[in-house]
């Protein structure tokens, strides 16, 4: 699986989804001088354009897990399986699963906004999606929750393995 990130200065030009990068700029409009926003901050009413491909996913601790509050429909969908109000641990597939984990607890590690461009097999197919992976933390520490949305690049034409 080929996996191309972006953070830090480089992450704004990186962004070749539209609907991403409005997440990003709100993202960055709601958390002003701070470094992340909390949840607090975030109005799902803001942002309708990006629900069904979104994901929030809960930080728990001792020990570190993460749980998925909302897994979008249009996610449940293309995956065939819906992770709400589950443990990320219980993704059906493992591979991505690992990869999954690891990325939350990156960001976990390091807080900072991520855009990943990451290939997918679904189906016994690869499709290529863009990611954009945002923190939220209530005291602009400790990440309380992991906000991403996701979307595929061309969901009518999969590459075959």
């Amino acid at each position: 699986m080929s996996v191309v990130a972006a953070t830090g200065p480089k992450l704004p030009g990186a962004i070749r989804e539209p609907r991403l990068k409005r997440l990003y700029e709100y993202w960055c409009s709601v958390r002003g001088g701070r470094r992340m926003p909390a949840r607090r901050d975030i109005d799902p009413l803001d942002f309708p354009y990006v629900l069904g491909n979104l994901m929030l996913i809960e930080v728990r601790r001792d020990p570190l897990r993460f749980w998925v509050r909302l897994h979008g429909t249009e996610m449940v969908a293309r995956a065939r399986y819906d992770l709400t109000h589950k443990f990320l641990d219980e993704l059906p597939i493992s591979e991505f699963r690992d990869y999954t984990i690891a990325r939350c607890r990156e960001l976990v590690a390091a807080p900072q906004p991520m855009w990943v461009e990451h290939d997918r097999e679904l189906d016994g197919r690869i499709f290529r999606y863009q990611a954009l992976w945002l923190p939220l933390s209530d005291d602009d520490s400790t990440v309380a929750m992991l906000m991403c949305a996701l979307f595929y690049d061309d969901a009518r034409a999969p590459r075959a393995l």
